[in-house]
């Protein structure tokens, strides 16, 4: 019914899965599909596991598929130890209240199997953007000279108009067939 910290750490659980996987932990199509993946993988929530279960208005409305065992070990075999299972399970707990929290999490177990993470101050790092020198490009393409035929389109007459172009056979009147532009 309220947004909470513990949905965002409901999110935290999917995301960890799916740095692990490369795919989406629970991907639906819709949200009773996306339900459904959910209490496939981690059982079908009773009141034992979620206090208030049976009170939810969805749960009043629909019957749900019932998943009695949580089977998400499964998806993740070697890829996850046992203490990064018995994290992502925190996070993935149904009953918020019992969820863990971020500051219990940065505290697990799973931090400190080996390999240990390394301290931030060994990260690689790499210039930004905006500090690097700007690489100059050579000039612009210059544009085409027209060619050799340009002569031979026809009347050229720049002294008396400004501009004029003609391109109609020597012998043609000017109201013949062919080109005329005057600027």
């Amino acid at each position: 019914q309220e947004y909470s910290t513990a949905i965002d750490m409901w999110s935290v659980g999917c995301i960890f899965g799916e740095l692990l996987t490369q795919k989406p932990l629970f991907p639906g199509k819709s949200e009773i599909d996306q339900i459904n993946k959910v209490f496939k993988d981690l059982g079908t929530p009773s009141e034992k596991i979620w206090p208030g279960y049976n009170e939810l208005p969805a749960v009043k409305k629909m019957v749900f598929t019932e998943y009695p065992y949580n089977n998400l070990r499964k998806r993740f075999g070697a890829l996850l130890s046992d203490q990064g299972f018995d994290l992502m399970n925190n996070f993935l707990t149904y009953y918020p209240a019992r969820r863990i929290t971020a500051e219990d999490g940065l505290k697990h177990e799973y931090f400190r199997e080996t390999p240990l993470p390394i301290d931030p101050s060994m990260f690689p790092t790499w210039p930004a953007k905006s500090e690097q020198q700007r690489v100059k490009r050579g000039t612009s393409p210059r544009p085409p000279e027209g060619g050799l035929g340009y002569s031979q389109l026809g009347d050229d007459d720049l002294k008396d108009t400004g501009f004029h172009l003609t391109t109609t056979n020597q012998g043609a009147s000017a109201a013949g067939p062919g080109f005329s532009l005057k600027f």
